[in-house]
């Protein structure tokens, strides 16, 4: 084979042109000699002759070049110490412009390459080894070309003038953070960010861009250590643009302790090697569905030197139809026997059907300014608008029994509720960052300042008509919402040592809320109905700082913090009903987390966390006002309800192997004590609803819960463009609740086993075309008083990349077969005196959706940027 090729390659020297004589060697020649074991190179008259052939035919080729043609690019790898030719390496022909992938190959056993057609043109050869240092070879092409041998520096690193070899693991563990070092994987390089992501344990990217870490969506994408801040079609812009080839790594946090000061359960830390030197950028497109929806949007991305500036538009329209089947059993226990006998006060079966349209808008803009290379500001602004008119028919179905009297009573009665709404609702933001860097080894402060300002407003008429009753409804409904806040942040990144680092959070917030809720007993606003209208007007300040320790030895990381805060918050209930209220809380939150993990040598990843986290009761769940419904009302708990805490504790094995993918088990506990949860009952003694029985709630620290349970995740990936991942999760969870009731002392323990699956298949084939199919199955779970349905669904897309990615397309089928339309999903109530079997089914569960992206310009990317820590990174 390897002699095939070197005749293949003399007979073709006589029309290759080589775009750099002698392959990029200094003085244009390869070193002479023969490598031990190796064959011997070519002499310097065999790279002389063809060159000069090569000469020759380049000037006659020349004129002869069309647009269209296309050529062959040839050569061989080996070890710039030993000789030794190296196998199966990756090579990648990079547009010079802006680094885009344009064609790719790996050596076969002799070290030899061959890149078939290739456009005429400027490029870069970029070849990605594990073990040895990344190299670009620029050459041009305007005929077939021979780069002829290219020798590789193994990596290194110098320690008291001793020389040892080294290398990253793809995939590590370091305190919380998974770590895939995208940088070290060379079968990666040639594709985009968001193929990264996909190698990434855990991480899945649909065909739309959508981003899980294993199956939870609630996901925060970081970018060099901070929030992005982008809207979520720009990060997908921004995740298909980035070469793969710009990331030092990708991190991902399953359970973030209190420096990531994030709502999300997970966060994805993305941090970049390469630096954007200048880009001009605009891309544009439009994603649609059956269901239906269409969503046309804009992006512009500009960047020189140290300015770079982000704009994005997009606009939205869509249509959801919905039926909901519900069955509902309201109950009242006996005092006497409160765990055995309940008394049956109600029965209803409801038919809800409803049609949605949704008029959306936003538009996102940012601008980032290095001072020098060490400080950089950036501001960014959001608006975002929504219009939302419904209308919804309801059937219902009810038999009533009255336990005041003896013997009871039993009615039967249907009613049907029409009902319209309209609503409209508008967001804005607006911040500023300041990051200084004291040096490149993460010594670094963060500045922030953020407002925020939030407005909705909605109008609803509806009609309920009886057949029994004479008490038909005609109600207007008027809501005004207006919320604004503003906050603080400042963090310091402090390394005491190369192994061990301090980092402090501080962060103030203050907030003001004033909500009016006006209702009418007729369709046009005159007749006050004084019982549901009030006005809520609020305000939260509070101060939160954190501490976090982190310090390596060897392959061990241990990670420390303690977070704590500190909130005061008033409220004021008006109304002309004798239950307004107003009050003054402060409140105190604690969140300690401990994180550990152990790496060994032969890439055996051990971990063990722990994070406890405090939540403290509301205002609504404290405040003795009644917010009354038609038929029901909640309430607080004016006498006290004790915070929450939930302890939650991981432990975890992964082991990666290089040309397999990973395979990973976890167990995971988590307990919550004094857990905060409305109860519902029933009377018909209410002072203000006279004539027939209403529902009530009334929050309680109604006990413990817990969920103890295993997780399997299996990555399977014989190369960067192929992977199947298995996840798989079985948990037992329950809850032990304890409540006084009519002065009897209660207790309901219930619990359950579920679990779930989920297989997702990924492959990208001829470079261009992306392939995912995805089943999942959950089966029935369980939570507090409420029990949710199997769910199950099996998924398909394809996306597809053209002219150099200019036009991206693709389609999506969601539900195959249709299964949330033909069997639904919903819920079971099982509060122990309100049980209700809910049945959600959509008429459009089965749907398609597709989308088309065009991007214009090039961004320019300074190649061989310093690789650091995290903060060497750039943020877009």
């Amino acid at each position: 084979m390897r002699n095939l090729f070197l005749v293949a390659m003399m007979i073709l020297s006589a029309s290759f042109v080589e775009a750099q004589p002698g392959g990029g060697f200094p003085g244009g020649r390869p070193p002479g000699g023969r490598p031990p074991g190796g064959r011997p190179p070519m002499g310097n008259r065999d790279w002389n002759q063809m060159e000069g052939s090569q000469q020759a035919q380049q000037v006659k080729q020349k004129k002869k070049v069309k647009e269209g043609d296309t050529f062959k690019v040839v050569g061989e790898l080996r070890d710039s110490v030993s000789g030794e030719f190296l196998a199966f390496v990756n090579v990648a022909v990079l547009d010079s412009a802006d680094s885009s992938f344009v064609k790719g190959t790996a050596t076969n056993l002799d070290g030899l390459f061959e890149i078939s057609d290739v456009p005429a043109g400027s490029y870069l050869l970029r070849i990605s080894a594990i073990g040895y240092r990344n190299r670009l070879v620029p050459f041009t092409v305007s005929n077939n070309t021979a780069l002829g041998t290219l020798r590789v520096q193994p990596g290194a690193t110098t320690l008291d003038a001793v020389e040892i070899s080294a290398e990253k693991p793809i995939y590590a563990m370091d305190g919380e953070k998974l770590i895939y070092n995208v940088s070290e994987d060379p079968s990666i390089q040639t594709g985009t960010t968001e193929d990264a992501l996909q190698n990434a344990p855990g991480v899945e990217v649909d065909v739309e861009g959508n981003i899980t870490l294993r199956g939870v969506s609630s996901v925060e994408i970081w970018v060099n250590d901070k929030p992005s801040k982008l809207t979520e079609e720009n990060l997908k812009t921004y995740l298909q643009t980035l070469p793969a080839n710009a990331l030092a790594r990708i991190e991902t946090i399953t359970n973030p302790s209190a420096k990531y000061a994030t709502d999300a359960e997970a966060v994805i830390n993305i941090v970049t090697t390469a630096h954007i030197k200048s880009n001009q950028f605009v891309s544009f497109g439009v994603n649609g569905s059956n269901q239906p929806f269409v969503s046309p949007w804009v992006s512009y991305m500009w960047a020189k030197e140290k300015l770079s500036f982000n704009l994005f538009a997009s606009g939205r329209y869509s249509r959801r139809d919905n039926t909901t089947e519900t069955h509902s059993y309201m109950r009242k226990g006996h005092n006497s026997t409160p765990d055995d006998t309940y008394d049956t006060t109600m029965i209803e079966s409801a038919n809800d059907t409803s049609y949605t349209r949704s008029h959306s808008a936003n538009i996102f803009m940012n601008v980032n300014y290095e001072i020098d290379s060490m400080t950089e500001v950036s501001v960014d602004a959001v608006g975002f608008y929504n219009y939302n008119p419904t209308l919804k028919n309801s059937l219902r179905q009810q038999e009533y029994r009255d336990y005041s009297v003896t013997p009871y009573t039993t009615t039967f009665y249907n009613d049907t509720l029409n009902s319209r709404s309209k609503g409209n609702s508008l967001f804005a933001h607006a911040g500023a960052d300041y990051t200084k860097k004291f040096d490149l080894e993460g010594h670094n402060l963060r500045l922030g300042i953020n407002t925020r300002m939030n407005r909705n407003a909605s109008e609803q008429w509806y009609n309920r008509m009886y057949d029994v009753y004479t008490m038909n409804e005609h109600r207007y409904l008027l809501t005004d919402n207006h919320s604004y806040g503003g906050s603080l942040d400042a963090r310091y990144n402090r390394p005491y040592s190369k192994d061990g680092e301090m980092s402090y959070g501080l962060r103030a917030d203050i907030s003001h809320t004033d909500n009016i809720y006006s209702r009418y007993n007729d369709t046009v606003g005159s007749l006050v109905d004084s019982l549901r209208t009030y006005r809520f007007i609020g305000g939260e300040a509070s101060a939160n700082a954190d501490v976090n320790w982190t310090h390596r030895w060897s392959g061990f990381t241990l990670s420390s913090g303690l977070g704590m805060g500190v909130e005061r918050v008033d409220y004021t209930y008006r109304s002309d009903m004798a239950f307004a209220d107003s009050n003054t809380l402060y409140r105190l939150d604690v969140h300690p987390s401990l994180h550990m993990s152990y790496r060994t040598e032969d890439m055996h990843n051990f971990k063990l966390n722990y994070t406890m986290r405090m939540a403290n009761p509301g205002e609504e769940q404290l405040s003795k006002f009644r917010r009354y419904g038609d038929e029901s009302y909640s309430t607080g708990n004016p006498n006290g309800l004790k915070p929450s805490f939930t302890h939650s504790v991981e432990a975890g094995w992964q082991k990666f192997f290089e040309r397999f993918g990973n395979i990973g088990v976890e167990a995971y506990g988590r307990m919550s004590t004094d857990e905060i949860s409305s109860l519902t009952d029933r009377t018909n003694l209410d002072e203000y609803i006279t004539g027939k029985a209403i529902s009530y709630s009334i929050p309680y620290n109604m006990g413990t819960s817990w969920r103890y349970g295993a997780s399997l995740n299996m990555t399977y990936r014989p190369s960067g463009f192929f992977n199947v991942r298995l996840y798989a999760n079985v948990y037992d969870y329950g809850y032990r609740m304890e409540y006084d009731r009519n002065g009897v002392h209660l207790t309901d323990e219930q619990h359950m086993v579920s679990w779930s699956t989920r297989i997702n298949a990924w492959a990208k084939v001829f470079n261009q075309y992306q392939i995912t199919l995805g089943a999942r199955y959950n089966s029935p779970t369980l939570s507090l008083m409420s029990t949710r349905k199997a769910r199950y669904g099996l998924d398909f897309g394809v996306r597809s990349d053209f002219f150099k990615r200019k036009l991206s397309v693709f389609i999506n089928v969601q539900d195959i077969f249709n299964w949330g339309g033909r069997f639904g999903s919903g819920s079971e109530n099982t509060n122990p005196y309100y049980l209700s079997d809910a049945t959600n089914k959509m008429t459009n569960s089965r749907y398609i959706s597709a989308g088309i992206t065009l991007r214009f310009g090039k961004m320019e990317l300074e190649k061989e940027a310093k690789e650091g820590s995290s903060e060497a990174g750039d943020t877009l």
